[in-house]
């Protein structure tokens, strides 16, 4: 009989490479006609909005949007604060060495830094420093030798391994459509100025071949009160959503990455039941990102022979990644932020705008040392004719330290950082209590290497097999063990045994062996 090869498949993601870039947008921002002029600009911030990625031949291209929020002082005395959101698109191809159109790539983008001149009272030119991230990965599926067959007196030696099968990708994406109600005490809506919305309490779960995930959404709104005075106003509000992604053949014991993206969002005012402007139409598109890796051990061929005929072998080396660990833990701050002397003094505080800032992550011994700050920007009625209105921005630099089994130098480390909360206290006329819980979750990875058969050939017969004498006495050498030696000289594992009366596979060095001669 020939030999008969039994195969397997596994689809194998790998990350193939991960890269960082910047790129500066810089354009003029017009006011709109119905808008006023522009006096003084408050806040002018914004955020990143990734469209569209696609790796090309040793590059990524990505594709995306920045979404601008500007605060600023009219020069109408009745309408003195007024707002612009505008977006501005822009593309960036970076380098990537090794990749392909066949990969696949995640991209996650921030502002930096944003500089920004009134031109006149009609056109704000604005320059921003956008940060990317790109991971880049190979999908393949690979087909490997898993049993052998046909021959009679086959000797084969089995491993298990963990192989991770990579069970594929799969977004949702999610419109939550509600009517906010304008909380008791606060007054109706005359006009929006702002809005900010996240993500927070962010979590899964798997059942049913299925991811479901779920958060909650945070909305932040600033907005000009319905009252003689125009009062600002700040109010905030929170949705939650689950949404469930198809996942075959995923159980409690696979890994998971899961990203979720805001899309877009629109608030707008309407009417209660008595005419009233006191709902806050929302909605907001959620968009979850997830892939899935499920752990299989596996029994695999590593080595095999036969006494009568030769075995040629070719092999492969497969890449896999494997989640060594991760962790969720929190930073707590309590800082005094000093409002200097180039701004002018508190009577009021609307609100601390607050984005947390990733600077390094290290990982030493079995430590992670995240560096970071937590930015804010407090927004305050100022006790100043000519500035009545103010925005102090300041940061509170963290260092926190996650202590992880499993873990070592060289691994991935990737961390996120999320502000679940921030509050604030005025102390005095120029000083403000921040209090913030930051989220971090922090996965480490792994890189996995493991030699699998990949194809086997039956040769001719042997003809080494008349120069064995009868009995041959050994002396094992350093990285013997009894499944080389039965190789060497065409016996079996068990002939040796028995013969030798050894019942460990293992051998020390010089160890005397009888092998009796098989064929």
């Amino acid at each position: 009989m020939s030999l008969e090869l039994v195969r397997e498949s596994a689809k194998i993601n790998y990350t193939k490479g991960e890269q960082s870039s910047q790129t500066i947008i810089e354009h003029d921002i017009i006011v709109p006609d119905i808008n006023p002029d522009v006096l003084r600009i408050l806040v002018l911030d914004g955020e990143v909005i990734e469209k569209k990625s696609e790796v090309l031949q040793d590059k990524v291209s990505v594709r995306g949007v920045v979404r601008y929020k500007i605060l600023y002082v009219s020069d109408d005395k009745d309408q003195s604060i007024k707002s612009i959101n505008t977006s501005y698109e822009f593309s960036h191809i970076f380098d990537m060495e090794n990749s392909n159109s066949k990969m696949n790539v995640r991209v996650k983008g921030d502002i930096e830094h944003i500089d920004y001149e009134i031109l006149n009272s009609r056109k704000i030119n604005v320059k921003t420093i956008v940060k990317l991230k790109a991971k880049v990965f190979s999908e393949t599926e690979q087909s490997f030798v898993s049993e052998l067959k046909g021959i009679e007196d086959l000797q084969v030696l089995r491993k298990n391994v963990d192989i991770y099968f990579y069970l594929g990708e799969n977004t949702a994406n999610y419109t939550l459509d509600e009517a906010l109600e304008i909380p008791s005490g606060k007054p109706s809506i005359k006009e929006i100025l702002r809005t900010d919305v996240k993500i927070t309490g962010k979590d899964y779960k798997i059942a049913d071949n299925k991811i479901i995930a779920k958060g909650d959404i945070n909305i932040l709104t600033l907005y000009i009160g319905d009252t003689e005075e125009r009062s600002i106003e700040f109010m905030e509000h929170e949705m939650s959503f689950t949404q469930s992604l198809d996942f075959q053949g995923i159980d409690e014991d696979s890994e998971c990455e899961i990203d979720y993206k805001i899309e877009d969002f629109f608030f707008s005012p309407e009417e209660d039941s008595e005419g009233e402007l006191r709902i806050l139409k929302s909605e907001v598109r959620v968009s979850i990102w997830a892939q899935a890796r499920s752990k299989k051990n596996m029994e695999v061929i590593s080595d095999a022979y036969s006494m009568r005929s030769k075995i040629d072998f070719e092999t492969r080396l497969f890449k896999t990644n494997k989640v060594a660990c991760q962790d969720k833990s929190q930073v707590i701050l309590k800082e005094i932020v000093k409002i200097n002397g180039e701004s002018p003094s508190i009577l009021e505080v609307f609100n601390v705008l607050s984005k947390s800032d990733l600077f390094e992550s290290t990982i030493s011994g079995n430590r992670v040392t995240i560096e970071g700050s937590l930015n804010t920007g407090i927004l305050y009625v100022a006790n100043n004719k000519e500035q009545p209105l103010f925005c102090h921005y300041s940061g509170i630099p963290f260092k926190h330290t996650v202590e992880l089994d499993d873990v070592r130098e060289g691994m991935d480390c990737e961390v996120d950082l999320e502000v679940e909360h921030c509050n604030f206290s005025v102390v005095s006329e120029n000083e403000v209590e921040v209090r913030a819980i930051i989220i971090v979750n922090t996965k480490v990875l792994d890189e996995i290497e493991y030699t699998l058969i990949t194809e086997a050939f039956e040769s001719e017969d042997r003809a080494d097999t008349k120069d064995f004498a009868s009995l041959t006495i050994y002396f094992s050498q350093p990285g013997d063990d009894l499944w080389k030696v039965a190789k060497k000289y065409l016996t079996t594992v068990e002939d040796v045994k028995k013969f030798n009366k050894i019942e460990e596979e293992s051998l020390e060095e010089g160890k005397q062996i009888i092998i009796p001669r098989k064929i």
